[in-house]
């Protein structure tokens, strides 16, 4: 027969793997966010272009019309919106007497690699959000109307490493709950035409960039009236776990 303090002897060795889980779990969160953290998108000064350094913003002019673009701008929900997509925040001013027409495809970005990013609208940037869910949890949690996420009442083994993790780890599906794409629809660039002396801002998505990208040329393909036109803006890529 068992004595009274066999029921006991489990414990020490669990505390002990508590105690390493606690001190594990932080490390791990710091790597994994260091290798999901997205680039941050500077302008490069040119003949002609004028920079905010404080705001990090880049604008040009010509025949009337100004372009303001500013890179690594996103604030809204999701809060990881440019894991997934480039979001720029550009700013439009029609000082011409003539319409100003332009749409998505009229956005172009080419790397330094002459590789090509076409502007995304809002419903394309919904469709990466939702196909790009790792988990099947995260996937349901996202789709319409919201669904009950099911969790144990039961209390996880020691080692299950969700047991331990900061808040929000084994919660994070929940944050996808309740469909959080209104700010990327809401916060999204008007298509035009933006009539004369008018001004737009919003923001303009485009494919995630390529891990080996530097630097990069936006291109604004618009019409003034019966006239085709080009703004063309440079930018380089900080990125923080990048080899010096």
């Amino acid at each position: 027969m068992a004595g009274p303090g066999a029921g006991r002897t489990a414990r020490p060795g669990a505390a002990r793997r508590h105690r390493r889980a606690t001190r594990i779990l932080p490390a791990l969160a710091a790597l994994l966010l260091a290798g999901c953290t997205a680039p941050r998108i500077v302008p490069v000064p040119a003949p002609g272009i004028q920079i905010d350094a404080a705001q990090t913003t880049a604008s040009v002019a010509g025949e009337g019309v100004e372009l303001a673009v500013q890179g690594s701008a996103w604030r809204g929900s999701p809060w990881d919106l440019d894991d997934y997509v480039t979001p720029f925040r550009v700013s439009l001013t029609n000082g011409s007497t003539s319409p100003l027409h332009y749409e998505y495809q009229g956005f172009w970005v080419f790397d330094d690699s002459s590789f090509q990013y076409t502007a995304l609208p809002p419903v394309e940037v919904e469709r990466i959000l939702r196909s790009r869910a790792e988990w099947p949890d995260r996937l349901a949690a996202i789709s319409s109307p919201p669904p009950i996420i099911r969790r144990r009442i039961v209390t996880e083994p020691i080692w299950y490493p969700w047991a331990w993790a900061p808040y929000g780890w084994y919660d994070w599906p929940r944050y996808y709950r309740g469909v959080p794409f209104d700010d990327v629809y809401l916060r999204a660039l008007a298509m035009g035409p933006l009539q004369p002396g008018a001004r737009l801002e919003g923001f303009v998505y485009f494919p995630r960039l390529r891990s080996e990208a530097r630097g990069l040329r936006l291109e604004f393909h618009h019409q003034v009236g019966d006239l085709s036109r080009v703004l063309t803006l440079s930018f380089a890529i900080a990125r923080e776990n990048a080899a010096p």
